[in-house]
This record gives C-alpha cells, structure tokens and sequence, in this order.
C-alpha cells in the first residue's frame, strides 16, 4: 500500500545493533525509505555494534537531546519513539503525531523483567503497591556488578506521560493486556508484531544429527539455565548450540561443567546477522527456555523462516506464534521436565519435526510478511487507522 511521503523522525536510546529492537528499528527504517519516505534517528548514546551500518538504513543521524533540538532539525512528520524515556524527551508539539512501540516490559514494570524476585516466577498484576512487597524498587545496574534503587513513583509518572500519546503499538496480545490492565486506553494501544525482514527460502533439509539451537542474550531473564538444566533429562544423545553473549555466560559455564555435559553444549558467542542463517540450518529444532514473559520472541520468527519447529515455554507472546502441535511445542513455564520431553519429542522424531517445519515455514510467510508489517505500520504512523483517539 503506497502513501505519500513523510518524515519519519526515529528516538532510541541506542544507535548500533544490540538486540531484537534495533534489529526492528533498522529493518523498519530501510523499508519505509524504500516506499519513499524519509527516515531520520535521534539517539542519545552510541552502543551498539556495527554502527555505520546501523545507520546507513536512515537519511539522516544525529545523537541529540532534548528531542526539541532534533525535531527543529529534521521537521518531521511524526515521531516514531522506541526504546526512550518519554518524560526525558521534553514536550511534543501539539500538532505532530507521536507513536511509540513498546518493545518490553520497562513501561510497567519498575524491575523491568516482569517475573517475581524471590521464586523467578511471571508477575500478572498490574504496577501496585504488590511491587514494594517483591522489592522491586530495588535492581541490579546493567552490568549486574551492583544494586540500583528504582522509584515506583517515577514510573507512575512515566506510564502516565505515555498514556498521553498518539499510539502505543505492542507485538503481541500479552502486551496489549498488560498496558490496558495498566490503565491505558485500550483505543490507545494496538497490536503489531514486530516482524523480521527474511527473504522467502528454500527450506533447509532437517539434519540427522540431534542439535538444539539457543539464539538470545545469555541474562537471566532468557532463561538459558533452565534449558542447560533440562539438557540432562534428554534420554537421547543430543548436541547444544549457544548463540550470543551476556553478562550470564560464565555463570552458565560453570552450571554446564557441575552438570557434567560440557562436552554437549558449545557456547558460539556473538553471530552476526548475516551468519546466523547457517546456524538454524544446521540445527534440528530452535529451544526459547525464556523466563520471562517474551513481548513477543523475535528468534522465533527466525527460526520459522528456516523452517525449524521451536520449543518453548507458554508464557507472554510467545503462544502468538507459536501453535502448540503445529509449528512446534508449548510447554508450562520453567518447567524442565516437560521442557525436556518436548526437546526430545522432536530429536527423535524425524517425520513430526519436518512436518512442524515446514508448517512453521507456512505460517510465518502467511501471518508474518514484512510488506503486510509495513502496510500495518505506515497506516498507524500516519494516523489512517479506524476510530482513532485524539490526544486530549
């Protein structure tokens, strides 16, 4: 769907490839301009890696705040806000559009990680004087090396200031809920899931050997401890694959070496995006042991454009993609046992896993298309979308 022009101003804290958000904001900004819009990036710190390709996807960059001086600059048309503090960017001006995608959990929960401290399990209420009783005015910095103090109330005034906004676009129906259970307006907050930009491929044939794949930061929340845990519970031989980097990856070591199966998991470190294809080819099935509850599980997209079936826990978004019996397995959260047992449903069963595969495959190119994503979003970005709520 072709509309006209527009400036497009992108805000993120970081400039450079980090995660699964930067990998979208990049994604997004090179399709736009392909459909004729002019993209531009204000970011406030530069972090990430492989940054002049980062930012070869936008017209123009410039790392400034307050975001006055970047809109003076670049004069956009709408402000597209992604991962940012929206009471540090200063007042909008009334008459621009601003839309913000939340990419996680940091908009309403004050630890930012959306599970319970003392038993690791998800919180399901909303922000309330229930997070006092978890502690969770109290964090650990970025680097894990020390604790950090949070103000609730501070986040009730954040949540507040974006309840104010155009549009708040979230990847999946957990999202939703959670912001609407917040308080937002649930006129305010639609779904988008945020999809990964993947040429349509020949499926790679399903290998022989029995190889897990894990894709993701290697922190707590993702839960690769409990994959690492499950692994001796596997009764088939079997081999892990570990892709990425994180202030966890010692910890993790150390676990696989006291479980005596160092021999079976092999840590890969960071992959670039052009290189992470040959690893899902090579593997037999995709494992997201995430303990926290996934905004939405970008990797799982990945793994399905492969054509790989994925097993993983049934909690945040992941069940949006993820058709238990279909395009792979959903088992309880933070069990490893089951988690296990699927792991070793899908080794040992040849037939079921190229069938999950190659349904996984369908799917993704059905319900998860980069143009219907781009269609979707220039839509909500110019404010085309039915019964729209005006800012007050």
């Amino acid at each position: 769907m072709r509309r006209p022009p527009v400036r497009i101003l992108f805000v993120n804290e970081k400039c450079g490839f980090f995660g699964g958000v930067e990998q979208n904001i990049a994604e997004t900004a090179a399709g736009l301009r392909l459909r004729g819009h002019h993209c531009a990036l204000a970011w406030k710190e530069l972090t990430g890696r492989d940054v002049p390709a980062f930012q070869a996807n936008f017209d123009e960059c410039v790392t400034v705040f307050p975001l006055s001086k970047a809109v003076e600059i670049f004069r956009p048309d709408v402000i597209y806000i992604h991962k940012a503090q929206v009471g540090e960017l200063g007042d909008f001006p009334p008459d621009l559009r601003v839309v913000r995608m939340v990419h996680d959990h940091d908009l309403c929960c004050p630890r930012r990680h959306k599970y319970y401290a003392w038993n690791g399990r998800v919180c399901h209420h909303k922000a309330d004087w229930r997070c006092y009783l978890d502690a969770a005015f109290i964090s650990r910095t970025p680097d894990s090396r020390k604790l950090e103090f949070i103000s609730i109330e501070k986040k009730m005034v954040e949540m507040r200031r974006n309840q104010k906004l155009d549009l708040l676009l979230v990847g999946s129906n957990s999202m939703r809920q959670e912001l609407t259970q917040n308080g937002f307006d649930q006129r305010r907050v639609a779904v988008l899931a945020p999809v990964v930009r993947i040429p349509a491929r020949q499926m790679p044939p399903i290998p022989a050997e029995n190889r897990i794949l894990y894709v993701g930061q290697l922190i707590h929340g993702k839960g690769v401890d409990l994959l690492i845990r499950a692994l001796p519970h596997i009764r088939c031989d079997y081999e892990l694959t570990i892709v990425g980097t994180g202030n966890g990856q010692a910890v993790l070591e150390d676990l696989c070496r006291s479980l005596g199966i160092t021999d079976k998991v092999r840590f890969a470190g960071w992959v670039s995006p052009t290189q992470i294809g040959d690893f899902y080819a090579a593997a037999k099935v995709i494992a997201i042991p995430s303990r926290w509850p996934e905004p939405f599980g970008m990797v799982g997209l990945e793994a399905m454009h492969y054509g790989r079936p994925v097993v993983g826990f049934n909690t945040g978004g992941i069940p949006d993609w993820l058709e238990h019996g279909v395009t792979g397995l959903l088992v309880q959260e933070q069990d490893i046992i089951a988690l296990a047992q699927a792991l070793k449903q899908m080794l040992t069963d040849p037939d079921r896993c190229l069938l999950y595969g190659r349904q996984a495959q369908e799917r993704v190119r059905e319900k998860f298309c980069f143009e219907r994503y781009l269609d979707q979003l220039q839509e909500h970005l110019l404010g085309h979308v039915p019964e729209r709520v005006e800012p007050k």
